[in-house]
């Protein structure tokens, strides 16, 4: 029997399989799932009627009341977000106007004391005509 038998030598290790995880971070899910043949869809959960998917980040309802209440969330977030544009657009147009009326009768004002320094000054070649 040998001093140094076949039960000393270290046992193999088994040939890992790739971490896909790795592929995903560094390189996108796009290119993940078009390289490794990955088709990797919304993530969804069903609790009798209750159906909710995973999707950016968020468990957004996709059935019944909470799904329709959540859709309908969405349209009005959407609805404010333009409504608040609009109201901006319109307040930038009201400051634009207000600011081109300023100047207008800042304009018109100069004129009449302008008319009315020339009316002044004529008035005083005339009186001075006279009194010769």
């Amino acid at each position: 029997m040998p001093l140094f038998s076949s039960k000393f030598t270290p046992k193999t290790i088994p040939v890992r399989r790739q971490d896909t995880s790795v592929l995903k971070n560094e390189l996108g899910s796009d290119y993940a799932s078009k390289e490794l043949s990955i088709d990797i869809g919304p993530l969804k959960l069903k609790l009798g009627d209750f159906e909710i998917t995973f999707e950016d980040g968020q468990w957004i309802p996709a059935s019944g009341r909470a799904g329709a209440a959540h859709k309908e969330v969405i349209r009005l977030k959407k609805e404010l977000e333009r409504l608040e544009e609009e109201n901006n657009m319109l307040r930038l147009k009201f400051e634009i106007l207000l600011d081109m009326m300023t100047d207008k009768t800042v304009e018109a004002e100069q004129q009449a004391e302008i008319q009315k320094a020339q009316s002044l000054g004529s008035l005083k070649v005339r009186k001075k005509k006279e009194k010769w």
